[in-house]
């Protein structure tokens, strides 16, 4: 009975999100039409909204299916559907101690309730700060752009040092040595580091394909193909090491 209260509430949650996306459309088009923009564009610019919102839900649909395996499907589904991401959503579950198969309620209860009142900060900041903080930024961008870039570098900077320096220590004392969950699923340091070397060669190349090919759009591209090709490759290599 549980589980059909959560797929109720997961059915009521997406049909909300559905529906507050079609009434934006048609004020966008009401809009259009007020304006007298030409319905070629109009079309157009649908049709392309369409289709290049399709690959970039492919982390999404990634995510629920790695989040599955240790939260079921319809607290994934609920999470993903409105406001997320997957790296914060698998941190979560480490956090929260859940990262494991077959944990128990209570922990994935608390993994839940950690992906939850960790991501209302950003709504809550928005709807206080945002005002503030966004003239702020304005003010420092126009009067000193070097000191922005600096800023905004710095924290990408640390971040992915944090994530890569994780990932590289955790791949290297597992090499020749795998470690396993209680389902029996093994987590090989070779393929770890052949997967992350595949996932910044891969970005490198849209990087390059962007800035040198002067192909804007790939930059919103450029994080599902490294997952997935990343992905691919690991996948190729499990029958190597496993």
């Amino acid at each position: 009975m549980d589980f059909v209260v959560i797929y109720v509430l997961g059915a009521i949650i997406a049909t909300i999100i559905i529906a507050m996306s079609v009434v934006f459309l048609i004020k966008a088009l009401k809009r259009a039409k007020a304006i007298n923009m030409d319905k070629a564009v109009i079309t157009e610019t649908i049709k392309n909204s369409a289709i290049f919102s399709i690959v970039p839900s492919i982390p999404i649909v990634i995510g629920i299916g790695v989040m599955m395996q240790y939260v079921g499907l319809a607290i994934p589904w609920i999470r993903l559907t409105v406001i997320g991401a997957l790296q914060y959503e698998i941190a979560a579950l480490f956090a929260a101690g859940a990262a494991e198969v077959g944990a128990s309620t209570s922990v994935i209860a608390s993994a839940v309730v950690v992906m939850t009142l960790s991501i209302i900060s950003g709504p809550l900041f928005n709807a206080i700060f945002y005002k503030k903080y966004q003239t702020k930024l304005y003010d420092i961008q126009t009067n000193n752009a070097k000191k922005m870039d600096a800023i905004t570098g710095a924290l990408l900077g640390g971040m992915l040092s944090g994530i890569i320096s994780s990932i590289l220590v955790g791949g290297a004392f597992t090499i020749g040595n795998p470690t396993f969950d209680k389902s029996g699923v093994g987590t090989y340091g070779e393929i770890t580091l052949i997967t992350l070397a595949a996932s910044v060669v891969i970005t490198g190349i849209c990087g390059a394909i962007m800035i040198f090919g002067k192909q804007k759009w790939m930059e919103s591209y450029a994080l599902p193909i490294s997952i997935v090709g990343a992905l691919g490759i690991a996948f190729a290599f499990v029958p190597v090491f496993a």
